[in-house]
């Protein structure tokens, strides 16, 4: 775990490092995966429609950024660390940021990220469908994921 780990919400001047963090955590995790935009878009997208319109919290250390989720209600619709801080707890203290406060997280995977996988599944996350990749933008097959907390979660 990260010493002097701390959790913020993001704003506005944070979708840069979000952005970058997203692109390098998902090249790295899936180098061949295709990249569907660049740089600048997915950037715009963080700023325009990620940061305004979820709940997104960011895991700081001295060190700077360390990742960060974004939460639409039950959707989990990002977690990413930036590489300098993978398996050190990072992933683990955004995902529980995320379960605070609802009963039941869904989100997507891909298929050929193992690591992504085992990481949910060993939070209690349940495999409920697989796809053939023809519904997203990178053409590559996903795996959906649930998880219900407690009954008295919330």
């Amino acid at each position: 775990m990260i010493r002097d780990m701390s959790m913020r919400q993001a704003n506005a001047d944070d979708a840069r490092v979000l952005a970058e963090i997203h692109m390098q955590a998902r090249a790295a995790a899936m180098p061949l995966l295709a990249v569907v935009h660049t740089q600048d878009e997915v950037f715009e997208y963080f700023r325009d429609d990620v940061i305004p319109g979820s709940d997104v919290w960011l895991a700081s250390s001295p060190a700077g950024i360390a990742g960060f989720s974004a939460r639409k209600e039950w959707e989990l619709d990002h977690l990413y660390v930036a590489l300098p801080f993978w398996r050190q707890g990072v992933g683990t203290a955004l995902l529980h940021m995320a379960m605070l406060t609802v009963p039941r997280l869904e989100l997507w995977t891909f298929q050929c990220n193992d690591a992504a996988r085992q990481f949910y599944e060993g939070h209690g996350f349940e495999a409920v469908a697989f796809t053939d990749g023809s519904a997203n933008e990178e053409r590559e097959p996903d795996v959906r994921y649930v998880w219900e907390g407690p009954d008295d979660h919330v």
